[in-house]
């Protein structure tokens, strides 16, 4: 059975999905955005945003038994892709080691008013090799 990841404190979405979904050691994760919590609106300061968005995806991972060091695949969706120069700050901060870094690709993508990035990932639990 496949087992919802809705963990506290990420935003939910408006239509009745969770967060990710996890089954057989597979994580897909819906879209993750940097919608601030508190205001319910997206911070008009990109960095702000894409930094919620990224620690939204710590705490999916987290709630799922994951670390970074599972995800294979990350797809960035964004309005502008001149807005990956956020994003690389925190990508390096998660990733370290550029040798173990997942595959990553960046999309143009019609996204919410004010939301500059949307993430989406895969990981598999369990290998911790």
């Amino acid at each position: 059975m496949v087992r919802s990841i809705d963990p506290p404190g990420v935003p939910r979405h408006k239509n009745p999905i969770p967060a990710a979904a996890l089954k057989g050691g597979l994580l897909a994760s819906s879209a993750i955005s940097g919608l601030d919590v508190e205001t319910g609106a997206y911070p008009q300061d990109k960095a702000v945003q894409v930094a919620l968005a990224f620690g939204y995806v710590e705490t999916v991972l987290d709630a799922a038994g994951c670390t970074p060091q599972d995800v294979v695949r990350m797809d960035l969706y964004f309005n502008d892709k001149a807005d990956r120069r956020f994003v690389n700050p925190h990508w390096i901060a998660m990733y370290p080691d550029e040798t173990a870094r997942p595959a990553r690709h960046a999309h143009i993508a019609e996204l919410p008013h004010g939301c500059c990035l949307q993430i989406t990932l895969l990981a598999v639990t369990g290998d911790r090799t």
